[in-house]
C-alpha cells in the first residue's frame, strides 16, 4: 500500500439524541398511549391494567416496538469512518438521507463529506499514546462539529489505548 491509500479502522456512530433523552420520551409517549391525558381517563385505564397485568405488559411491549425499539440500533443517524491517510487523523462522514431527521426506521445512508473537521496530524516518529491522542482530539472537534448530534466513541475509546497503532501504520504502509 502507498501512503494515498486510506487505512480505514472505525465506522462511529451518531445518533439522532442522547440515549437517556430518548428513553425519557418513549417513557412519555408510553404513558399518553396507555393511560390517556385527562385525569379520568387516566385513572380508569390504570385500573384496568392493574386487574389485567398481561394485557399491560402486552401493551407496553407493543409501544416500545412501535415508538423505536432500543436506542442503541435504532437511533443511528449517521456514521464517522475514521481512517489514516500517512500521518493523519481523518474522517468521512455518512448521514440519512433527510433534510429533517426524525424518529424513523427506514434509513438509507449516504456519502455526506470525505473531510468532517481538519485532519489531525502526527509525526512518524509519533509513540501508540501520541497517536491515539491525535484520534481523540479529532473525534472531540468531530463532536463539536456535530451538535446537537450524539456521536457515541465511548467503545473505541475505551479499546483504542490497547492498540499498538505504530506498528498497524507500519504493517499498512510498508509494502
Amino acid at each position: 500500500m502507498n501512503k494515498e491509500t486510506p487505512l480505514y479502522f472505525a465506522d462511529i456512530p451518531v445518533y439522532r439524541i442522547q440515549e437517556e433523552e430518548y428513553y425519557k420520551k418513549r417513557e412519555n409517549y408510553i404513558d399518553k398511549m396507555m393511560y390517556g391525558k385527562t385525569s379520568e381517563l387516566r385513572e380508569r385505564n390504570k385500573s384496568f391494567y392493574e386487574r389485567n397485568i398481561d394485557n399491560r405488559i402486552y401493551f407496553e411491549d407493543h409501544l416500545e416496538k412501535q415508538y423505536g425499539g432500543p436506542w442503541d440500533f435504532n437511533e443511528i443517524i449517521g456514521y464517522v469512518r475514521l481512517h489514516f491517510l500517512g500521518f493523519q487523523v481523518r474522517g468521512e462522514l455518512f448521514m440519512v438521507d433527510k433534510k429533517r431527521i426524525t424518529r424513523t426506521r427506514k434509513k438509507i445512508f449516504l456519502f455526506r463529506t470525505g473531510k468532517v473537521v481538519s485532519e489531525t496530524v502526527f509525526s512518524t516518529y509519533s509513540s501508540n499514546e501520541e497517536i491515539f491522542n491525535a484520534i481523540l482530539r479529532y473525534l472531540s472537534n468531530t463532536k463539536k462539529e456535530l451538535k446537537p448530534r450524539f456521536m457515541d466513541s465511548a467503545s473505541f475509546e475505551f479499546m483504542g489505548k490497547f492498540i499498538d497503532w505504530k506498528n498497524l501504520l507500519n504493517e499498512y504502509y510498508t509494502p
